[in-house]
């Protein structure tokens, strides 16, 4: 890649200045325009507040920091009524003369409203789904959208939540939840799983400014995200709020590292009819540096004393573009889309992704590549026919394309050098490969809940998902034959729940009950390729689950279990055709998921938050990832018992100071009785591990705002291989880390653009997710963020 040079950086970056000063000015300083602000108690603005004026008839939507712009008659009265979810009604005759040359402020005053002793208090959607009996914990993006963070580094900061990375941008990563990881924790998009879009669309590289909000399912999860998730589940909302809005970022920081992000919508209130787009484009050379034992020639030997190198094959690459258009707000649907998207990614490989350690012979040339295209057709609506009946489905169609090639005789050095055909049989992580492997997959899901009363409801939910692969490898015969014809997965999941509140609805408890069907046609291949059979597995099985919460004051106690199942996916059974081998014996895993917590929630200008929440996972079936360098598997546990709690502790004062720490501590331990290993501590899982943050926030005036923020984050070493194996003085060892990030945000034009300096892992500490593989050291990125709203 092509450096960009630094006046290149300095136009990218002063791009959404000049729009900001050049376009908006053109929107404000029409005939008669004036400003005013929407504003709670506080002084905070109000975001999405509704404005009707009259006699003029107009309908505005307060912007995100509560401004909205109106049109002021030279003469005569206007009467404003302002609406929002969370406050009560404000109605206000203002003459037009009164305006001149200030700033309209309205306040509104939250819902406090007392019937038969039961308060009533208007709550945003994250405080519902916070106060629902699952166990759940909710981010509000809207702070992160201005800052350099990804969706991976956001979901780090959360109690129970560990993710570990292979290096920089867009290396293969691990997400793991109370003590369940990879698969078994399900990633959602507005409710469609992610797992299956590819490599090209993942957490890592999703933007964090394309999102609202993050729902994290710890145990038990709800039946409209109904899919084969073992032990929780992640689901990303996205912006669905019928307004006009564009919303783009630009960021550069160190090791070439390029982030570009644009997400707009326009919405016609009156025909309802919406067009939306989402996109983003990341690259990164990902050639920090890092210290290697060279391999001495003459001796055969790794030298004792290390040497720092730079990485120099490991560049990456992601674009999205998701076009969608329909219809929100209308008597037939809350919201109707029809949409497309097309992502694509390009990574080298400077070595295995599976290795456990620094290989002496970096790759010079391999790489793998991925591309999707996807067709969505979403619906919901709140009331169909009837008040109380309330429907929403998708249907999703993926076409994909997979790539992965290793077909180098050359042999690299740590300098870039190489000597030509050194191995002409082999590729230059094992056999030979350029494995195409083709991607066909239906999602489907239709979910609908209907009131039986004020405190009964019914819920009925079916989701499919069926999957074909087929591909051919060049080099590879058993790849040839593995995929040669179509391998199909397909399955389905059905579930119900009913839901009861009492006691004036401190009381709020669910009970569902899921069936998994599970169906895979198959092949199985040779080592070889010379042979293969056929393989035909049909399954079923029954799932259960009850969830219960009681509020009393400002303390909510909760409690869950589900028993679930998940199925092997084909990646596992399959393999990928070049690190991961075959195992098609792999069983479902089953497990016995138990929750209990509590959460303290005291508000006021000094706002406290506590939440505990303690674990067990009783997993039959645990399939858990063996690397071998080239020869990597998944495999079979008989019996895993995961144990565990995860405490968050929040303190806020007056929107201005936050402090906020989680801290999780889970014992996975060998549960097979018959096993010489029982009891031992599963190997390669982080068992202590914890976050610190810290963001102050300062307002310049009113119209501009400075914020500094601090996060640090420590995980306690662990083994690499099972505890009992080996001498104590010989075991691999993944060492402790302990990393420290600041970063300063400055917003001015009330919102509409901000900047943002980030400066992660402050210390330059070496750091590994995985045995003897560094992470990136201290690093800096600068991001600017324009957001444009238009009041309709």
């Amino acid at each position: 890649m092509t450096p960009i040079k630094n006046q290149s950086y300095k136009l990218l970056l002063l791009l959404p200045l000049v729009i900001c000063e050049t376009f908006l000015p053109l929107s404000t300083i029409a005939q008669n325009a004036h400003q005013a602000r929407v504003i709670d108690e506080k002084g905070i603005g109000v975001s999405f507040a509704s404005i009707l004026i009259e006699p003029s008839g107009e309908i505005l939507l307060s912007d995100e920091s509560g401004y909205f712009t109106f049109h002021k008659p030279p003469k005569g009265s206007l009467t404003f009524t302002v609406s929002h979810l969370s406050f009560i009604a404000f109605e206000k005759n203002i003459k037009a003369s009164s305006l001149e040359n200030q700033l309209l402020l309205i306040k509104l005053q939250p819902k406090n409203i007392e019937l038969d002793q039961v308060i009533i208090r208007g709550k945003s959607e994250a405080t519902q789904l916070r106060e629902a009996a699952y166990a759940i914990e909710v981010i509000e993006a809207e702070s992160f959208k201005k800052s350099s963070v990804d969706v991976n580094q956001i979901l780090g900061r959360i109690s129970g939540v560990n993710i570990r990375e292979n290096g920089g941008l867009g290396s293969s990563f691990n997400l793991s939840l109370n003590g369940l990881s990879g698969n078994r924790v399900r990633t959602f998009i507005n409710g469609v799983p992610m797992d299956y879009f590819g490599n090209s669309l993942t957490l890592n590289n999703f933007p964090a400014n394309q999102i609202e909000a993050i729902e994290v399912y710890k145990g038990a999860v709800p039946i409209h995200l109904s899919s084969d998730a073992l032990g929780g589940a992640v689901n990303i909302s996205l912006k669905q709020q019928p307004i006009t809005f564009l919303d783009a970022s630009y960021s550069v920081g160190s090791f070439n590292t390029h982030k570009a992000a644009v997400n707009g919508q326009w919405h016609h209130p009156k025909s309802g009819l919406t067009f939306r787009l989402k996109s983003f484009y990341n690259q990164s050379d990902n050639d920090y540096k890092v210290n290697v034992h060279l391999l001495d020639y003459e001796t055969g030997k790794l030298a004792e004393e290390s040497t720092n190198v730079r990485r120099f094959h490991d560049a990456y690459q992601s674009n999205m573009v998701w076009a969608e258009a329909g219809f929100q707000n209308k008597s037939f649907a809350d919201e109707l889309m029809l949409g497309f998207l097309h992502s694509a990614n390009h990574n080298e490989f400077q070595q295995s992704p599976y290795a456990t350690g620094i290989s002496a012979f970096p790759t010079g040339e391999a790489f793998s590549k991925t591309q999707s295209k996807i067709g969505n057709l979403s619906y919901r609506k709140k009331g169909l026919l009837t008040k109380r009946l309330n429907v929403a489905g998708y249907v999703v169609y993926v076409s994909g394309q997979d790539q992965m090639v290793d077909i180098s005789p050359h042999r690299y050095d740590w300098f870039g050098n190489y000597e030509p055909n050194v191995h002409p049989t082999t590729g230059e992580m094992g056999r030979k490969t350029n494995f195409q492997l083709n991607r066909e997959n239906w999602l489907g899901n239709f979910n609908t809940e209907y009131s039986l009363g004020e405190h009964h409801g019914l819920a009925f939910n079916y989701s499919l998902n069926q999957l074909s692969v087929q591909g051919e490898d060049e080099f590879q015969p058993q790849n040839n034959t593995q995929f040669s014809e179509p391998n199909e997965v397909r399955k389905d999941v059905l579930g119900l729940s009913y839901s009861v509140k009492a006691l004036h609805d401190k009381w709020k408890t669910n009970v569902f009950g899921k069936k998994y069907l599970y169906e895979l046609n198959a092949v199985e291949a040779s080592y070889d390729g010379s042979s293969s059979e056929e393989v035909r597995i049909f399954k079923q099985n029954n799932g259960l689950g009850i969830a219960s919460t009681y509020v009393f004051g400002d303390i909510q106690l909760k409690a869950s279990f589900e028993k679930a199942y998940r199925f092997p996916e084909y990646y596992e059974l399959f393999g990928d055709g070049l690190n991961v081998i075959p195992n098609q014996n792999l069983q479902a895993e089953e497990s016995q998921n138990y929750n209990l917590g509590f959460r303290l929630n005291k508000l006021g200008s000094h706002s406290i938050r506590a939440e505990l929440n303690t674990f067990m996972r009783d997993t039959k079936n645990y399939i858990r990832f063996e690397p071998r360098m080239n020869r990597s598997r998944y495999i079979n546990d008989e019996a895993v018992l995961a144990k565990g709690l995860d405490l968050t502790l929040n303190y806020a004062y007056d929107n201005t100071l936050n402090v906020n720490f989680s801290g999780t501590y889970q014992s996975l331990k060998n549960n097979d009785k018959a096993s010489a290993l029982y009891q031992d501590r599963i190997p390669n899982e982080p068992y202590l591990f914890g976050n610190l943050s810290l963001i102050y926030q300062l307002p310049l005036d009113d119209r501009n705002e400075l914020s500094f923020a601090t996060t640090h984050r420590y995980v306690h070493e662990f083994y690499f291989q099972w505890p009992s194996i080996a001498n104590q003085d010989s075991k691999a060892v993944i060492p402790s880390q302990l990393t420290h990030n600041i970063e300063l945000t400055y917003v001015r034009k009330k919102g509409r653009l901000s900047f943002s300096f980030l400066i992660a892992n402050i210390m330059d500490a070496e750091v590994f997710d995985n045995l003897n593989q560094p992470k990136p050291g201290r690093a800096y990125s600068l991001k600017s963020r324009i957001y444009l709203q238009k009041n309709q």
